[in-house]
């Protein structure tokens, strides 16, 4: 799906309990919604040449951060916003000490698993 895709309609699908329930272990193990889930093998089913139950699978290849290194990233990176704010409203600070806070920072978090760079 692209990002300007706008997804304005759905499919109401019956199914068994089991069937229900592998839908959202199936969804569960790779990381993302059963709806989700279903439309990629919806989508795969229609065009052959699409893969995006293979592409979810790749992505849930990736480790996802434990919840409490989530929480420590989600910190860090409200350090460095406020850092940047202060640097970019002029405030008396250490050039050379606030980079370096920065740099560090960013290694931290890159270390936590974030991917996103100040």
């Amino acid at each position: 799906m692209t990002s300007r895709e706008t997804l304005d309609s759905h499919l109401d699908v019956r199914v068994s309990r089991a069937e229900r329930e592998a839908v959202r272990r199936r969804a569960k193990a790779l990381g993302v919604k059963p709806s989700a889930w279903a439309r990629a093998v919806l989508r795969d089913a229609l065009d052959d040449r699409r893969h995006e139950v293979e592409a979810l699978a790749a992505q849930a290849v990736v480790p996802r951060p434990r919840p409490e290194l989530a929480r420590a990233v989600e910190q860090l990176r409200r350090v460095g916003v406020n850092l940047n704010q202060t640097r970019r409203a002029g405030d008396v600070l250490d050039g050379d000490l606030l980079l370096d806070v920065l740099k560090q920072v960013g290694a931290v978090r890159a270390a936590l698993g974030d991917e996103v760079a100040l």
